[in-house]
């Protein structure tokens, strides 16, 4: 049993937890890199290459659908049994659940290989394992992931738009 239960009345909390727990990692984030700055570090510098993702504008339109699909529903659908189906699930056996939600959060922001947005990561980690717990059901965090993925994705594409 991989978590994926049958969508009840509970998942409307959705509808108010998907944008606070993006709100709220992009208000951590901005402090992170305000106190970076404080140190001379410039965060807009240095993430402005965003790899193969800045050039997904350049595309022809059905691969900029083929990546939407990719990023925005298959990447959270595979990313959240390995995270939270598997990691969560296996660490909160041997740990109590903030550690085991904390431990995995980090593990999920580390494989992304992006430093800058650690904290971002770390923090939408938290919120993915939050709901897994409140909800008792994969599908809560797969859709805050797709959620998350689908608004980054706009937000490349409209930057790159001239």
């Amino acid at each position: 049993m991989l978590g994926f239960r049958r969508f009840d009345s509970r998942m409307l909390h959705l509808l108010w937890q998907i944008p606070t727990a993006i709100v709220a990692s992009a208000c951590a984030q901005g402090l992170f890199l305000a106190l970076l700055s404080l140190f001379g570090v410039d965060g807009a510098a240095s993430s402005s290459s965003n790899g193969a993702l800045g050039r997904v504008a350049e595309l022809p339109a059905p691969l900029i659908g083929l990546t939407v699909l990719i990023a925005a529903v298959l990447t959270p659908l595979w990313e959240e049994v390995l995270f939270r189906g598997a990691f969560l699930s296996g660490l909160m056996q041997r740990c109590r659940p903030l550690a085991a939600a904390a431990i995995s959060a980090a593990i999920f922001a580390a494989v992304h290989l992006v430093l800058l947005t650690f904290v971002y990561l770390f923090m939408l980690g938290m919120a993915l394992a939050l709901l897994k717990k409140f909800h008792q059901n994969l599908w809560a965090p797969v859709l805050l992931h797709a959620v998350n993925n689908a608004v980054v994705l706009l937000i490349i594409l409209s930057a790159t738009q001239n």
